[in-house]
Parts: structure tokens; C-alpha cells; sequence
């Protein structure tokens, strides 16, 4: 994994990597496919933009690659980046699903935005073996901490932030306009919270208006066209931004224009598009108040006892969760070469049996052999499947009679071209990366590093 988050990149970097808007995503991830990377999954989030790759792809190339691929990438962009290898990336999947690793503390956004990456992914024919698996576990993972632990319980979301800090601006928001700038799912709750702390003038705009009706409806607001909301800008005294626009929408020059109609009302400008919708240089008029997605931080951040204990034992599921996957998967890649190796031999079997038949049987047709070789084949998988699945099992459970399964079936001892992708802590070396080798760098503990590893620092 490459890439970026709240944690490691300000808001004004975040928005020039992320692959939010209209059509960028799937654009990438063809440019992903092109470049000959089999298994990718690219998460864009306002607050993060990580490239998940399953292949000996060094981060290097894949940051490159990464930048490659957005218009607006910045430069120097690996200054803000890290990367994992192996269990690392394991592990901070499991966390960033779950929102561990959220501005918000457990918000549960972050599930449907990872699920939406993956299936993305999917439909663009970029995942496979090992992707797959891992994703599907993660999202598991991230339903048990959140059914269980009740983690999002008493969680700040951004719309919340949002209202609380109107509430201190204005005092009671009974009777205050507000005007959405787009309808997607992020307009929608911050505008709910605004409604819920009495806000009682909702106008949407978007540049669908039938979406912007829609979500009027919902929020028992009223849809302007897209085209109109400038002149609004006079009348409201909240405006929420979320749309999917590559650059600002709303200029300082417009909000400006509309200082003199407003007579020194406070304008409360909420900002939480990434890449950004308003001109941040807004924030510096008279009476004018601009909060962008990193602002909110300080709000969210404020967290109950009660939600750090949940907190604190979702950690332990999530790592647990973590744990076990990757034991499953070294159990996988150990039980692979003999499944491989005994599928192979009794293929063998077959195509010899095979040869000896259509030598004694010169004359049959080709319909006649093909129902002979489907009916080897049938037979073939019956008896294969339950030494296959046993092997798989002493894998997970008893790794120590794989020699055994070895001994009996005469199979070749070596563990052949399956490495270990997921090894331990203990089983990596300090040593560098071979070239072209799937093996992983040493792990936090030993490095000293962290969760990650910061790039070009």
C-alpha cells in the first residue's frame, strides 16, 4: 500500500490526489490496468487516497504511478506518503475499515467508501486471489466492531461538527437559511444535523437537479437550479459544499459580491469537498466564516470515556480479526504447492490412462473421447476434493503433517513457487528487498517506524 491520509498531508494536498470526482476513478484504475498491474484497489476518500497492490510492484513505481495518474498530482508527492508491505497493510486495512484510523473516531462511512473501492475494483477486472479474500475479511472485520462494540455509537460526524460550531456562531440556528451545494450522502447528513439544531431554510442546488429535488424532499427544502445559487449567497447564512468539482465553485470574488446585500451578517461557509469547493482566501472577508475538512478535526476530536473504551476493545477485535486472517493465509500459501503438487500428479494418472485407452481404441470419434475426458475429469475432481480439502485443514491446524501428505502421496518436499506473503514478524530480516521477490520489510517492531513508513522524508 502507497498513499496518503489526514495523518500525514493537509487538506490542500489531499484534494490534488484524490480520484473524487466524476469518472477520475475509473479513468485510473484503467490506467492501473494498462500499466500492467493485475490486482489494485484505489481508496479516494476526502480524507485519504491509498493504493492497495497485490504483485512485487516496488512503492516506488507505484507512487509514480500513482501521480501519473492524477492531473493535479502535486510535486514532491512522496514527502506525504508512506507504505506498507505484507501483514502491515493487513493490519491498516482492518483499522481504516473499522474507522480506526478515521478523523472521526469509529465513523461508519468509511466501510461503504472501502466497499465502493473494492467493487469498483472489481467491476474493472483488478482484483483476484489475494485482494479479494482481504477485502472481503476487512469489511467482515469492521461489521463485527461496529455490531458488537456498538463503535460508531456517540461518534462525532463532520455534520455534526458542522452544526456545533453554526450553534457558537449564531447562537440558535432557529430561522437561519442554508444552502447545500451538492446531493451526495455527505450534503445529506451535515444538512439533517443542521434541520436537527433548527435550521428551517434549506435550498439544494446541484447540477442534477433531479438529485438536488430529491434530496429538497428529504430535507422538506426547496431545489434551485445549479445556475442560481449565487444569488443566494445574499440571502442564507450557511452554506454547506460537497459537490464533485475539480476545482472551487464558489470564488472569494463571488462571496464578495454579495457582502454588500448582507449588511454584516455573519456567512458560515462549510467546506467539505476534497478537492476543496470554496477559495480558501474567502475565509479572509469581513464576517465571513470558512471551515474546510480539516478545520473540523479540532471538533471531533473531543472524545467521551465511554467511546475510548469502545474504542479501545474494538482495537483488540480488529487486531485479533487481523491475526487470524493472516494465519489463514500462511496456511493457504503452505497448503497450495501440495495441493497443486497432488492435483498435478493425478492429472498424470488420467492423461496416461488416457494414452492407453485411445491406443486400444484407435476408431473413436471426437465426440466419443471428449465424453471420455469429461467423465476422467469428473471422476478425477471427486477423488481429489477431500484429500485437498484435509490438506488445507492440516495446514491451518496441524502444519506439522504436511510431510506427512508429502511421504504418502511421494509428492515433491519443496514448497515450490509459493512464497510466504504474509510471514511473521520473527521470519523477516532486516536485510534488503531481492529484486522482484514478494518478501516483505521488517515489521514496526522492529523497525522502530510505526504503523508507516514515511517516503522521501
Amino acid at each position: 500500500m502507497v498513499g496518503l491520509s489526514h495523518k500525514t498531508a493537509p487538506v490542500e494536498v489531499r484534494e490534488r490526489i484524490a480520484f473524487t470526482a466524476p469518472g477520475r476513478l475509473s479513468e485510473a484504475l484503467a490506467g492501473l490496468k494498462s500499466a500492467g498491474i493485475t490486482e489494485a484497489v484505489l481508496l479516494s476518500t476526502c480524507n485519504r487516497t491509498e493504493l492497495y497492490v497485490a504483485g512485487d510492484t516496488g512503492p516506488d513505481v507505484l507512487l509514480e504511478l500513482l501521480a501519473q495518474l492524477h492531473p493535479e498530482a502535486p510535486p514532491k508527492l512522496s514527502s506525504y506518503c508512506e507504505e506498507r508491505r505484507g501483514h502491515r497493510v493487513v493490519e491498516h486495512l482492518f483499522r481504516v475499515t473499522s474507522g480506526l484510523e478515521s478523523m472521526v473516531l469509529g465513523e461508519s462511512d468509511i466501510a461503504r467508501q472501502v466497499k465502493d473501492a473494492y467493487g469498483a475494483a472489481a467491476q474493472a477486472g483488478l482484483t483476484g486471489p489475494t485482494l479479494n479474500p482481504l477485502f472481503h475479511k476487512a469489511l467482515e472485520a469492521s461489521k463485527r466492531a461496529r455490531t458488537e462494540l456498538d463503535l460508531s455509537r456517540g461518534a462525532f460526524s463532520v455534520g455534526h461538527a458542522a452544526a456545533q460550531l453554526a450553534e457558537q456562531l449564531f447562537g440558535s440556528l432557529r430561522g437561519r437559511g442554508v444552502l447545500i451545494l451538492g446531493a451526495g450522502d455527505m450534503s445529506e447528513a451535515t444538512a439533517r444535523h443542521l434541520a436537527s439544531a433548527g435550521a428551517d431554510t434549506i435550498f439544494v442546488a446541484n447540477r442534477t437537479f433531479e438529485r438536488a429535488a430529491r434530496l429538497a424532499e428529504v430535507l422538506g427544502g426547496r431545489a434551485i437550479d445549479y445556475e442560481a445559487f449565487p444569488a443566494q449567497l445574499a440571502k442564507v447564512d450557511i452554506v454547506v459544499a460537497s459537490t464533485s468539482a475539480p476545482r472551487p465553485v464558489v470564488t472569494r470574488a463571488l462571496i464578495e459580491s454579495s457582502l454588500p446585500a448582507r449588511r454584516h451578517r455573519p456567512l458560515f461557509l462549510i467546506d467539505i469537498a476534497v478537492p476543496r469547493d470554496i477559495e480558501a482566501s474567502a475565509g479572509d472577508l469581513s464576517d465571513v466564516y470558512l471551515y474546510d475538512i480539516d478545520d473540523l478535526q479540532a471538533v471531533v476530536s473531543v472524545e467521551s470515556a465511554a467511546r475510548q473504551r469502545r474504542a479501545a476493545k474494538a482495537e483488540t477485535l480488529i487486531s485479533h480479526e487481523a491475526q487470524v486472517y493472516l494465519e489463514k493465509s500462511r496456511a493457504a500459501l503452505a497448503a497450495a504447492p501440495l495441493v497443486t503438487a497432488l492435483r498435478a500428479r493425478h492429472q498424470a494418472v488420467l492423461q496416461s490412462e488416457l494414452a492407453r485407452l485411445y491406443r486400444r481404441l484407435p476408431d473413436l470419434t471426437d465426440a466419443e473421447r471428449a465424453a471420455i475426458e469429461a467423465f476422467g475429469e469428473s471422476v478425477l475432481q471427486k477423488i481429489a476434493h477431500d484429500p485437498t480439502r484435509q490438506i488445507r485443514v492440516l495446514a491451518e491446524e496441524q502444519p506439522e503433517k504436511l510431510d506427512t501428505i508429502r511421504e504418502v502421496f511421494a509428492l515433491d518436499p519443496s514448497p515450490g513457487p509459493f512464497p510466504s506473503v504474509f510471514p511473521t514478524s520473527s521470519a523477516e530480516g532486516k536485510g534488503s528487498i531481492p529484486s522482484g521477490s514478494p518478501s516483505l520489510a521488517p515489521s514496526e517492531t522492529e523497525t522502530g517506524e510505526g504503523r508507516g513508513r514515511g517516503m522521501g522524508r
